[in-house]
């Protein structure tokens, strides 16, 4: 049998072209082409008939489940999960990004594009090993890869697969971070409303907010728009203004503010910078004067709540375990005319009772003077540490890094949280930074051969485990 290390590099140079063909497609969630037939949209299902083409012409068993979800199989026996998506997020400014996020570009041996980190370059990577065991060891477990095109938005694949396809005995998803992780927070998603009223009089008014795409990523753009005095209010902004803020003219009747921060994904939230609570903090300066003022009090109020460090305290919500704190994220504000509408990403710690969680929304709303409800809730995961399987995964990592690491606990949310027995595995490493849902996502190439190594060892471990 030839070693891992030249049966990946045979390979390796068709992995990335497959990786590339799967990045040229823009597989966002697209409500304006979604239907019966194509559910999340034309990119989406495009996305995974090129995946199940690929399989299939590489001598893999596919199937397509109504363009929810599909699969590659192959071998006998017990049933092995691989879980990854093919959705994306939005690439959001695109003015942000070095390269197209959609043209695959490789620049200093990094694949740049949407998808490359999260979760289409971990899916070929694991996609890869199972076709190198597939061609050179003697299978004894049957593994199939299951491939989603909701994981982004509401995992409406994953639950359409549970209600038609076989379960598997085990699941790994290379949708998280390495070493391997048997803990993911519980997650809430809060929807809030409120309403203010123009008194029709105010020398200047405040016509709209606006921030963000989706509910979990930090964004990194909020706008403000101004009518009336706007020129005393765009040299009062200039006073106060940093480098955090822009302030310019908008069809000459308008005036036009717009904060910046730093995109994250909302499982890191506090390793980014909310650009809303940055506009927050300058449209509640004292010297600042516009309607309608009950807007006005209110921005001030979210202004002491909203100030990154302390933001769970000052909601009351402030939990933590030996496994992680709760982490919060404003994704979602929109006001234009008199209504409001604010979405919230919570991530709660892995031992706290979800019951306890939403006993505390009343008074989260009553802090945020709106009304509120529940729009998505996600238990939190934990599979105990000895979990034979589990354990397999961490004997490959360590194998091919030379570590002696633990499983780990994450804010995140995987398909591992709809699947029994399932743990994340991969493929961010411990010292690289999180792009997922970031301005010029890459996957750095040689990070990719090691993600196919690793993926490797693990399905030749399972695929000998005898249980």
């Amino acid at each position: 049998m030839k070693h891992i290390d030249i049966l990946v590099n045979e390979y390796f140079d068709k992995a990335v072209s497959d990786l590339a063909s799967l990045i040229q497609i823009n597989s966002e969630y697209d409500s304006s082409t979604a239907d019966a037939l194509k559910p999340f949209g034309n990119g989406a299902a495009l996305s995974l008939e090129k995946f199940l083409l690929l399989a299939e012409s590489d001598g893999f068993t596919t199937k397509n489940i109504e363009n929810y979800a599909g699969y590659a199989e192959c071998g006998t026996g017990d049933l092995i999960g691989i879980l990854a998506h093919l959705d994306v997020v939005p690439v959001g400014n695109m003015d942000k990004w070095k390269h197209n996020p959609y043209d695959a570009v490789i620049d200093n041996n990094k694949m740049y594009g949407r998808g490359t980190t999260d979760d289409k370059g971990p899916l070929i990577a694991a996609y890869t090993a199972l076709h190198i065991l597939k061609n050179n060891y003697k299978l004894n477990k049957r593994f199939r890869i299951i491939a989603g095109c909701d994981e982004e938005t509401s995992m409406r694949c994953l639950k359409r697969y549970k209600e038609t396809e076989e379960i598997p005995v085990f699941s790994f998803s290379p949708d998280a971070s390495f070493p391997a992780v048997n803990g993911e927070k519980g997650q809430i998603q809060i929807a809030l409303t409120r309403e203010f009223v123009h008194q029709g009089h105010e020398p200047i008014k405040l016509l709209g907010l606006t921030c963000g795409q989706v509910v979990n990523i930090v964004p990194d753009e909020a706008v403000a728009y101004f009518s009336g005095n706007i020129a005393m209010l765009k040299r009062q902004l200039e006073e106060i203004a940093g480098d955090d803020l822009e302030i310019e003219y908008f069809e000459e009747k308008y005036l036009k503010v717009t904060a910046f921060g730093k995109q994250m994904h909302s499982m890191n939230a506090p390793d980014g910078i909310n650009a809303m609570y940055k506009l927050f903090k300058y449209l509640a300066h004292p010297d600042l004067d516009y309607g309608p003022w009950e807007l006005m009090h209110w921005i001030r109020s979210m202004a002491l709540i909203f100030d990154d460090k302390n933001i769970a305290r000052n909601l009351s919500i402030n939990f933590k375990d030996e496994f992680g704190e709760l982490t919060i994220n404003l994704g979602l504000l929109r006001y234009k005319s008199k209504d409001l509408q604010i979405h919230f990403d919570i991530r709660y710690p892995v031992t706290m009772k979800p019951s306890k969680f939403e006993a505390k929304l009343p008074l989260i709303t009553e802090k945020l003077m709106m009304l509120g409800q529940i729009k998505k809730h996600i238990e939190p995961l934990y599979v105990d540490e000895h979990n034979i399987y589990l354990q397999e995964l961490l004997k490959a990592y360590n194998a091919i890094t030379n570590e002696e690491a633990k499983p780990i606990t994450i804010g995140g949310r995987t398909y591992c949280t709809s699947m029994p027995n399932a743990v994340s595995f991969g493929a961010k490493f411990p010292q690289d930074e999180e792009l997922a849902h970031q301005s010029n996502e890459y996957l750095d190439l040689d990070n990719f051969k090691k993600m196919i190594k690793i993926y490797l060892q693990a399905l030749i471990n399972i695929n000998n485990l005898d249980v």
